[in-house]
């Protein structure tokens, strides 16, 4: 297995990944310091070296480097007792200034930054002995996660054209945080998203919210920050679950997203995990396999949020169930059992491709879990996060409301016509399926749907252009 280097970028960036870090700390059996405890077994350290290096002393460090315009936190966590000195000291990239929630200062205004940020990087990547790819989290709202995490990705796939680049991208909402130029920065950000990276796990704020809210526990209060970030830790260790531990669909990061991606451009997925849980929670309930793939398929049935008399229901163009836990029953082939839980897949009304639906199992479970599961769906109801924003840019953008933040950090206005024209036509693919899926005239319509997706230009993993239906 190759390595993985993470780029953790702004503060929600680097909250989410510090979590993360801890999450699948205890998942491989090191504790605050990177050192093995007495109970770790082999299989927990038989693939650690896809995300950890070991130092001297039998100290595993996270390959990771945290970038934040502001050095607030990062000082915060470098300052830490013990989880601090997980991380190499020299990976810790800040500035001494905000971006105040501007994409272009974070994207134009941030040279010394990222050239840090490069030397980092290329010093992590020549300890790899074969580096496979990069995983960028970051926020699409904020100045510091959209711009700077734009400049960041766009120089990895500069610098590292044969390296594979995921992102865990989270989309805000003005329940959790209300900015007035987020939209103009999540269309920014989308945007180079659709060109630059192979992958994107879009995390959704109002999903996440939702979420939060449906379980109970907050019928009086909001969920905080923390609460949001743990359910996104938890995603985030499920859907690496097939990189990090020895399974069925155990593969690199080029081969885990192949086949969900049906088309270059439409790589946006929306992950879901069961079960719920929140901070400082665990469950000793053991779950079979069919009530979490129900649990899941619930989950990606309600992602569809623009609901009216003329919606039309979301299409899973393809999908990737990950189950963990020792007691979970598995065929003799190591597949798991299926059949039960499956008719969301299967109904022809709503998915595209009925027979892409991947399953695997892994013995590890989740951090203070008994068993759980991961659901990464290729859904069109990313859609409906897009055109969210989508509506509000175009208000604003007609208004010429803020534009001025803008140009006065050296941008072409064309960059906000060519990022909407972007967006705009990802949505028209979008439901193009849709429409198609409706219709039933699949031969016809899904060539018309391939001469869309040909008038730009496609990505390729390992070589080859992604595989167009």
């Amino acid at each position: 297995m190759g390595e993985i280097l993470q780029i953790q970028v702004g503060r929600c960036g680097n909250r989410i990944g510090d979590n993360f870090w801890k999450t699948i700390s205890n998942e491989h059996g090191l504790d605050e310091e990177g050192k093995v405890t007495s109970y770790t077994t082999d299989e927990q350290l038989e693939h650690i070296n896809v995300y950890y290096d070991e130092s001297q002393g039998g100290i595993y460090v996270p390959r990771a480097v945290l970038v934040d315009s502001d050095s607030t936190l990062l000082n915060t966590i470098d300052g830490r007792p013990c989880g601090g000195n997980a991380y190499r000291k020299q990976n810790f990239v800040g500035g001494h200034g905000r971006t105040g929630s501007n994409w272009a200062r974070g994207y134009y205004d941030s040279s010394e930054i990222s050239s840090l940020v490069a030397d980092a990087v290329q010093s992590e990547a020549e300890r790899c002995d074969r580096l496979q790819g990069f995983q960028l989290v970051h926020s699409m709202g904020g100045g510091t996660g959209s711009g700077l995490g734009g400049r960041v990705l766009d120089n990895v796939r500069v610098s590292y054209p044969n390296q594979v680049a995921h992102t865990y991208s989270v989309a805000p909402w003005t329940t959790v945080s209300d900015e007035p130029t987020e939209s103009y920065n999540v269309l920014l950000s989308a945007a180079r998203l659709v060109g630059d990276a192979h992958a994107t796990y879009l995390l959704d704020n109002r999903a996440l919210f939702d979420t939060c809210c449906s379980s109970g526990k907050y019928a009086t209060a909001a969920p905080a920050y923390a609460d949001l970030n743990h359910l996104v830790s938890q995603i985030m260790s499920g859907t690496t679950t097939g990189l990090r531990f020895s399974g069925r669909l155990n593969a690199d990061m080029r081969k885990c997203t192949a086949n969900i991606v049906p088309y270059p451009r439409l790589h946006f997925f929306l992950p879901e995990f069961a079960p719920l849980t929140f901070r400082g929670q665990t469950d000793a309930c053991v779950y079979t396999i069919p009530e979490l793939a129900t649990q899941l398929s619930g989950a990606v049935r309600l992602q569809r949020r623009c609901i009216d008399a003329d919606t039309i229901e979301a299409v899973v163009m393809a999908a990737v169930m990950t189950f963990r836990g020792k007691s979970l029953e598995t065929d003799s082939s190591g597949g798991v059992p299926m059949q039960p839980a499956t008719g969301w897949m299967s109904d022809p009304e709503r998915c595209w491709l009925p027979d892409n639906l991947k399953t695997a199992s892994y013995g590890v479970p989740s951090h203070g879990l008994e068993n759980s599961a991961t659901v990464v769906a290729n859904t069109t109801a990313v859609r409906d996060v897009f055109e969210r924003y989508c509506q509000r840019f175009e208000s604003m953008l007609a208004k010429r409301k803020l534009l001025h933040k803008y140009t006065e950090e050296r941008i072409d206005l064309d960059e906000f016509r060519v990022a909407f024209e972007q967006i705009e036509s990802l949505l028209a693919e979008y439901l193009a399926i849709e429409q198609i899926n409706c219709s039933g005239n699949d031969d016809d319509d899904r060539q018309s749907l391939t001469s869309i997706s040909s008038t730009v230009s496609p990505s390729t993993v390992d070589g080859h252009k992604l595989p167009v239906l």
